[in-house]
């Protein structure tokens, strides 16, 4: 990216490069979810490298998938170690890893049985479909009654099975699959960004009434947001989450935690679940992304034998769900965890976070907000055009900082063991773009795409 210098007129304009690579991305490439005009070609640690050859630092963690950054020297050992060793044994035998892994893994998080699938999306969709024979087969529940409860503000993927718990985010325009379900998504009272004692209420009333027969209660981990971001007091969300955890045990209900984003010890904790005490564990866990440092696709439904015992054939199967390359990656991915005491890290992080962002006050920011190593700020909905969260991600990311825009905030995430100075230099640079994000009459973002409406 470029930019003019004159003191009035400022604009941030896009390379010919990244130009030219929009142009065939335009042509020949579909779906995805508008990111940001930029093409990564390397990357070390939380450094990476564009296609002009800038330095950027990663203060989005590939939306949280490498916790470790990139190219972890141990990790890629042992990924090395493994591909050489085999490329792929699969569902037509047993892994020779897989029996000892389910067992340390099991130990490890406190459950009996897991299953291992691919991506988070395939894990959300697994534990929904696990929870629903558990509520035919235990609960005695007719198969046509069985209902699914989505808390709001929730995302977990694009599986068509679990899209109607979701937010929508244009699955109900043009596509059966939530127009014909009967499952459902709960909203909260929207008019606060607390969590109020009534929200529990209104739940309950639905609980033991429509609801008697849903066999999944679905948090997204204790996060508000559907990408893990807390609202202003994370006390009165904790006490929501803890809240509806206890009304599923008081009406038989399955709750099930959407770990994929917020666990792998981002929020100062390793599951962000475990904020709630184990007194309020779930009775499943769905983990992915992180868990294996980003090195390899996988992801693990978690669950007691009273749910897990009745997953039958073909009913959880997935080419790569038990790959050799996965196992390494997830071992590997953990014992750096606990020799670096990264989860303790998330939560220095999220202190520097607190700090440096105490005195902030930008007549567009609304407030900065964060869960150990997650990190988020709000902009006011001033009406000026220059004020979106996608302009301030551009202003950014032309500072050298990757960060992603999302409605009304700005996501942000760090690697756990991201060296100090890249995170306060990435701090800085925040607070400059805040500071002269009214300065530039233009940040081009490049085009929109197919049937997306841009955050502008």
């Amino acid at each position: 990216m470029t930019r003019e210098n004159p003191r009035e007129g400022k604009a941030v304009r896009l390379s010919s490069k990244t130009k030219e690579l929009l142009e065939i991305d335009s042509k020949h490439s579909a779906g995805g979810i508008f990111p940001l005009p930029v093409f990564i070609k390397s990357g070390k640690g939380s450094i990476l490298k564009d296609v002009d050859g800038k330095e950027i630092i990663d203060f989005i963690c590939m939306l949280s998938a490498t916790n470790l950054g990139q190219c972890h020297p141990k990790l890629l050992e042992a990924m090395t170690t493994s591909m050489q060793t085999i490329t792929l044994t699969n569902i037509a035998t047993k892994v020779g890893d897989w029996a000892e892994f389910t067992r340390d893994m099991c130990t490890r998080f406190g459950y009996d049985k897991m299953v291992g699938m691919v991506s988070g999306t395939e894990g959300a969709d697994a534990a929904v479909k696990f929870a629903r024979k558990w509520g035919i087969k235990r609960k005695n529940i007719p198969p046509g009654d069985v209902l699914v409860l989505g808390v709001s503000d929730n995302y977990h993927g694009v599986g068509s099975g679990i899209w109607p718990i979701m937010n929508d985010m244009g699955q109900s325009s043009g596509n059966s699959a939530r127009l014909v379900s009967k499952d459902q998504l709960w909203y909260r009272q929207r008019e606060s960004s607390e969590f109020q004692p009534k929200d529990r209420g209104a739940l309950e009333v639905r609980m033991p009434g429509r609801f008697q027969a849903s066999p999944c209660g679905r948090s997204r981990t204790c996060g508000r947001n559907n990408h893990g971001v807390y609202p202003r007091k994370e006390t009165e969300e904790l006490n929501f989450a803890i809240g509806v955890r206890q009304l599923c045990k008081k009406y038989n209900i399955l709750f099930i935690a959407d770990e994929v984003r917020m666990g792998s010890g981002k929020t100062g904790k390793f599951l962000c679940s475990d904020w709630m005490g184990p007194e309020n564990k779930p009775d499943m866990v769905v983990m992915g992304k992180s868990i294996t440092g980003g090195a390899y696709p996988a992801s693990y439904i978690f669950g007691h034998d009273e749910v897990m015992d009745l997953v039958g054939g073909y009913e959880s199967v997935a080419t790569f769900g038990m790959a050799p390359a996965a196992i390494a990656a997830t071992r590997a991915t953990l014992k750096i965890m606990d020799e670096e005491k990264l989860v303790d890290r998330a939560t220095w992080i999220g202190q520097v976070w607190k700090k440096e962002t105490a005195d902030w006050n930008m007549p567009w920011l609304d407030y900065t907000t964060n869960r150990g190593a997650d990190l988020g700020l709000y902009l006011k909905r001033t009406g000026n055009p220059r004020h979106t969260t996608r302009r301030l991600s551009m202003l950014c990311l032309h500072k050298g900082i990757l960060t992603y825009p999302d409605g009304d905030r700005v996501r942000m995430g760090v690697a756990l063991n991201i060296p100090e100075a890249d995170l306060l230099r990435g701090i800085t640079s925040v607070k400059e773009s805040l500071l002269e994000f009214d300065d530039y009459d233009e940040i081009e973002s490049g085009p929109p795409m197919k049937g997306v409406v841009p955050d502008m």
